[in-house]
Order: structure tokens, then sequence, then C-alpha cells
């Protein structure tokens, strides 16, 4: 349940910044990144608890976006942030850019390869012939929206992935993922 939050975490750092694309990665700025997402996470498992988050991705990506949006407000979180590298502002650029380019090198095609697999899975229910047409046009539809979501989602510079690469074990931790 945990992996989906921080899954969910692309859409609610575009929510903070509008400039995440202006540079790329460095190496410093995704040391950065990790130092303070590992202070950071408590901080979000309890905002995500307290609003008793059930786990699903509307959810969540409520939940990320109303937990980005209070950072601005903790002065504590601030402090955090600066020891690391980050303004507000600069943190909600670069978080963005390290879990884009994390999850395009987890969920790719030279990863998990999930556009792959939901390519299957639609050619697998559109060519069934157990799925009535009216559900079947419905679940094509679905299962394309959802693609092009995924396509976003992974959109991201191959330098942007090269550079989060050597960091993937302490980044999995950070992100909870789990083969």
């Amino acid at each position: 349940m945990r992996l989906w939050r921080f899954l969910i975490m692309v859409p609610a750092f575009l929510l903070v910044s509008q400039a995440a694309w202006c540079a790329g990665l460095g190496a410093k700025q995704v040391e950065g990144f990790i130092g303070a997402m590992q202070e950071l996470k408590p901080y979000f498992d309890q905002y995500a608890d307290e609003a008793e988050d059930d786990g699903d991705a509307t959810s969540t990506s409520r939940l990320m976006g109303d937990w980005a949006r209070s950072l601005k407000d903790q002065r504590e979180v601030e402090g955090m942030l600066k020891k690391h590298g980050f303004s507000v502002e600069s943190w909600g650029e670069v978080s963005q850019q390290v879990t884009q380019a994390y999850m395009a090198v987890k969920l790719g095609k030279d990863g998990e390869d999930v556009l792959g697999q939901m390519q299957q899975s639609l050619d697998e229910i559109s060519s069934s012939k157990d799925i009535p047409a009216e559900y079947k046009a419905q679940m094509v539809e679905q299962m394309k929206q959802s693609m092009a979501e995924m396509e976003k989602t992974l959109a991201t510079s191959p330098e942007n992935q090269e550079v989060v690469r050597p960091f993937l074990p302490q980044l999995d931790t950070i992100f909870e993922w789990q083969e």
C-alpha cells in the first residue's frame, strides 16, 4: 500500500512546481533528495495514517497533493529541506524529477515494462470472446487511458534516468520498492 503512496507522488510534486523540467538532475541533487526523504518519510506516513488513507490511487493522489501543499507551512520541514540543499520550491522541482526518473527506470522497458504488460492485457481483452461487447469497449477505453497516464509518468530524459541508476538501492528503500 505504501508503495502506491509514493508512486502517486509524481502528480503531487507537479502541483508544487510548474518548472520541473528546467534543468537536468545531478548526483548531488539525488543524494540530497534521498537524505531529505529519509527525514520527511515519517511526516508523510503520519499524515497518511491520520487522514485514514485507504491506499487506492485516487485517495492517495489527493492525500499526496494535500500533504505537498501543507509542507509550505511547516518551518521544521523547511529546515530539513535547507539542510539537504533545497528551498521549498527547488525541493518540488528535484523531487518530481527524481521520482519520475526512478519510476521510468523501475517501470520502463528496462525494468518491469509496465506498458508492455498493459499492452498485452489490452490485446487479451480485445481478443476475448468471453467478455460482452459493451463491457469490452469500456475495459479497452479504461486500459487505454491508464496506458496514456503511465506513458506520461514514464516520460523523462534518459540523462535523468542515468543519474538515478547508481542510487536505485537507496531509492528502493525510500519508495518501499519490493521485487
